[in-house]
């Protein structure tokens, strides 16, 4: 197919801080970290400014009996190094977990295939027929969410989290355009969370309103194993795996998308949902 699409641990609920990314300058590459990605509501420290040192005289205030000297003339700009307008730019920070891409076998195995990622994150080895039959995967109604999580939590940490503060998977399902601020916040709480512990998480969305290009309506699951955020502490883009055969993931930039767009596409889905 010739189009280009453009997108291109363990979890544990009670984790505090572990290793985060800073990447310079444009976005998606390599990982280094610098402290804990904070929590959605917290601004402070997510940017750091590109730090300029002002030259100064040690001696302000003393009276100069130096002869005058003449002034030098400008230096001539063909001569002198340029210096990048990036120098300026903001620092925007960074975390991303590899994860090897996996391509869904079949048109309804977008659920094994995202799951067969998820579990690779963990070291965990698991062919995409095999999760199949233990996620129930139909080729008539897809894979449920809350298999997913299930199979998730049975395969990383030996059974389903008896309640909510036991380690594991949970799953939630929302009514197609019925997304409301609140569950949206809710969302990037959680992937904030998971992604600065470690974790990855998936989401389904509107094939049609993520890759406009490809004319297709109908819920797809995805895999979500990075985060950038702005100077104000917002996520602004997320890193996708992606394992539909439709999609050519040319270059590393195409793997993230803007955080907007992804969130209509999450609302526009048939049937809304994720697990983190």
């Amino acid at each position: 197919m010739s189009m280009k699409v453009r997108t291109k641990i363990r979890k544990h609920p009670w984790a505090a801080a572990v290793f985060c990314t800073v990447l310079l300058g444009g976005c998606r590459a390599d990982i280094s970290y610098r402290q804990q990605f904070p929590h959605l509501d917290v601004s402070d420290g997510l940017v750091q400014g590109l730090q300029h040192a002002a030259s100064r005289n040690g001696s302000d205030y003393a009276q100069d009996t130096s002869p005058v000297q003449q002034e030098e003339p400008a230096p001539d700009p063909d001569t002198v190094p340029a210096v990048s307008e990036q120098s300026s730019d903001v620092q925007l920070q960074e975390v991303m977990h590899p994860v090897s891409r996996c391509v869904q076998e079949t048109g309804w195995y977008c659920g094994p295939a995202v799951m067969q990622m998820l579990l690779s994150h963990y070291g965990i080895a698991a062919s995409q027929p095999d999760l199949a039959r233990q996620l129930h995967t139909s080729q008539v109604t897809g894979t449920e969410y809350a298999d997913m999580a299930r199979v998730a939590s049975v395969q990383v940490f030996g059974r389903e989290p008896g309640n909510n503060g036991e380690p594991g998977f949970r799953a939630w399902t929302g009514t197609e355009n019925a997304m409301t601020p609140q569950d949206q916040e809710q969302f990037l709480t959680r992937a904030n969370r998971d992604l600065t512990t470690g974790d990855v998480l998936s989401a389904a969305v509107d094939v049609g309103t993520l890759y406009p290009e490809l004319n297709i309506r109908g819920a797809h699951v995805v895999l979500i194993n990075g985060a950038r955020q702005d100077e104000n502490g917002y996520i602004c883009q997320l890193r996708l795996e992606d394992p539909s055969y439709l999609v050519d993931y040319g270059t590393e930039e195409e793997h993230w998308v803007d955080t907007d767009r992804f969130l209509n596409a999450m609302n526009r889905c048939p049937e809304p949902g994720y697990i983190w």
